[in-house]
């Protein structure tokens, strides 16, 4: 059984208690009057950001409050980002407007056909700039000087009279929005901030200044607020990052901070428990401490243990012998090494009684020396991690480290089955 990685859909299929918390933030969105608002839902890689959205969406979408979804993480380069999300907004309010023109109503129709007049122009004056690449480099919500010198260049050229008078652009939006919404608001969900790349990041934020700046609009934007930080901090000082400046500018970018609550690990046990698929580890406390213990209640990273346990229980069956619970307890063990400690697990390949030293020393509470001593710097958790599994713990009935023939043969399989080393590292691209 692979357990997929997809956000849930909506309220509905909330499992993890984010609809209570939701609620709350839709009701701020609902009754916020100061508009445009900038809510940032702020929390680590892998924690539900996508999903607590989705339950937001929902239930806004059940109000009668009009949303458009975006994903800046397909876009790589920065003209391409600002102008898809500026499409992607303008699409689905022609495709609307279009709709209920269609759908017959009369007293709307001078309106409604006004303002797809208007969504056209605004989506061929963002097409010309991007032809243009005239708005790359933004700063602080406003084109840098040889950009402008470029805008009035083009200006002048035969049959593009009408469409391009780019200051305008925030204020025909504004228009549009307020006959899209019927006064209303319209709500603006940009997913995965922290996972593009870190110009294209910043464009983003800038785009929503220069280009929507003045719509009645709420931007709802979810990222891990210390990669976007340093992002931002380093579009300020390309030589030293400087934490303050990228603080300060989403501080100011930012109207309203929420941090994504805490999953209870109850409800992540509850939902996975019987996605383990071996028997000899159903209803083992041993596993799911071990799994608590190294990845606390991130969805996301427990899911992949899951998926490479399972396969890896699966290729541990095709020797002649089932594996025992002691086995598969130890490859669980290493599986955790791999994925949260890659440099421990890659030592432990070279030399497997690293583990039974660590164990002794954790043990004895002495002091590691030489290469262990810095491995142990290097791997900043992995002690707490193998105290926690240690046959010498009370309370639970974890084996003792593996024998190093167990060792080779267990990272052997798991190279293969236990899926790529150190999540840690994928914030910003898994």
């Amino acid at each position: 059984m692979l357990l997929p990685d997809n956000p849930i859909s909506g309220p509905d299929g909330d499992r993890f208690g984010f609809s209570t918390h939701a609620k709350v933030l839709c009701d701020a969105i609902a009754s916020a009057d100061d508009l445009p608002l900038t809510i940032g839902v702020f929390g680590p890689w892998g924690m539900g950001k996508s999903s607590f959205m989705k339950v937001c969406e929902g239930l806004l979408r059940a109000r009668g409050t009009r949303t458009v979804w975006f994903n800046p993480w397909k876009y790589d380069q920065k003209d391409e980002i600002w102008h898809a999300l500026i499409q992607t907004v303008l699409s689905e309010i022609a495709h609307d407007l279009d709709r209920r023109r269609e759908s017959g109503e009369e007293t709307l129709q001078e309106r409604l056909v006004k303002a797809l007049d208007t969504v056209k122009r605004l989506s061929e004056a963002a097409a010309w700039l991007l032809a243009r690449r005239v708005a790359g480099p933004l700063t602080a919500g406003l084109l840098a000087s040889e950009d402008v010198d470029a805008v009035q260049t083009a200006l002048t050229a035969p049959g593009v009279d009408t469409y391009l008078h780019v200051n305008r652009f925030e204020h025909d939006f504004k228009d549009v929005v307020s006959t899209y919404t019927d006064g209303g608001r319209l709500v603006l969900f940009i997913d995965d901030l922290d996972r593009c790349t870190e110009d294209a990041a910043i464009t983003v934020l800038d785009s929503l200044k220069l280009f929507l700046g003045e719509g009645p609009c709420v931007f709802v934007l979810a990222m891990d607020y210390q990669v976007v930080a340093e992002a931002a901090a380093r579009r300020f000082d390309s030589e030293r990052t400087d934490g303050a400046r990228g603080r300060q500018y989403l501080e100011k970018l930012i109207h309203f901070p929420f941090h994504l609550p805490g999953i209870p690990f109850e409800a992540l046990h509850q939902h996975l428990y019987d996605k383990v698929t071996d028997p000899s580890l159903t209803g083992s406390r041993e596993l799911w401490e071990l799994i608590e213990v190294a990845f606390s209640a991130n969805p996301r990273r427990v899911r992949r243990f899951v998926n490479g346990l399972n396969h890896t229980a699966l290729t541990l069956h095709q020797h002649d012998e089932p594996p025992e619970r002691e086995r598969l307890l130890h490859a669980g063990t290493l599986l955790a090494f791999q994925i949260k400690h890659p440099d421990f697990f890659s030592a432990l390949q070279g030399d497997p009684g690293v583990w039974a030293r660590f164990d002794e020393a954790e043990f004895t509470k002495s002091e590691l020396g030489g290469g262990d001593a810095e491995l142990a710097r290097n791997n900043p958790g992995v002690r707490r991690l193998i105290a926690a599994v240690s046959s010498r713990r009370t309370g639970f009935d974890f084996p003792p480290p593996p024998s190093p023939t167990a060792i080779r043969l267990l990272t052997e399989v798991l190279t293969v089955a236990g899926g790529p080393a150190g999540d840690e590292g994928v914030a910003r691209g898994g």
